[in-house]
């Protein structure tokens, strides 16, 4: 069984501005934290983390997919800041993502596509981000992440299913399949 989710994989402008991000931070605010960065060409916005999926059901999501994802426009990105997740006390840093009306409907269609075939989908509000790191050490001197200077936009086309394993203590990410948005 694959460990599947559903995502949007910035394109290389806004990976190139991500990983400039992640650049300034470790030179600077965060030159005396032990943290594990995340791969930079493993940057991305999760949709749906389904689980463990059987293949008929890979496919039948395939099916579903395909059926929403042919409006041939493209969806809008802004990442509005940086912080902790999932609070202050969090050990995972992300680039917040602004959850625009379309990324909100985006993300309702594929909760719907899960429940057809037999997952639940989660109860907690949706809060789109790109996780950049996370912290490995538990107590740390408080810091303020600044303000961008201003909010980072771009646009994606596609909607992109991967598969995730986690393995000697990494997890990697395996593209299975993209849907044109």
């Amino acid at each position: 069984m694959a460990r599947v989710f559903i995502a949007l994989t910035p394109v290389k402008e806004l990976n190139d501005k991500i990983i400039e991000i992640k650049k300034d931070l470790k030179s600077g605010l965060l030159k005396d934290h032990t943290i594990s960065w995340q791969n930079n060409n493993s940057h991305h916005i999760t949709l749906n983390f389904i689980g463990s999926m059987e293949p008929e059901q890979i496919d039948e999501m395939f099916i579903n997919l395909e059926k929403i994802t042919t409006s041939k426009s493209q969806i809008a990105l802004e990442i509005n800041s940086i912080s902790l997740f999932p609070n202050d006390n969090g050990q995972v840093l992300v680039a917040n993502i602004n959850p625009t009306p379309q990324l909100k409907k985006i993300h309702s269609k594929i909760e719907d596509i899960i429940n057809t075939i037999g997952f639940e989908t989660h109860l907690k509000k949706y809060h789109p981000h790109i996780t950049l790191g996370r912290f490995k050490e538990k107590e740390r001197a408080g810091f303020e992440i600044p303000e961008l200077e201003e909010p980072i936009k771009s646009l994606v086309s596609n909607i992109d299913v991967y598969e995730s394993e986690f393995e000697s203590g990494k997890t990697s990410y395996q593209l299975i399949k993209t849907f044109n948005y």
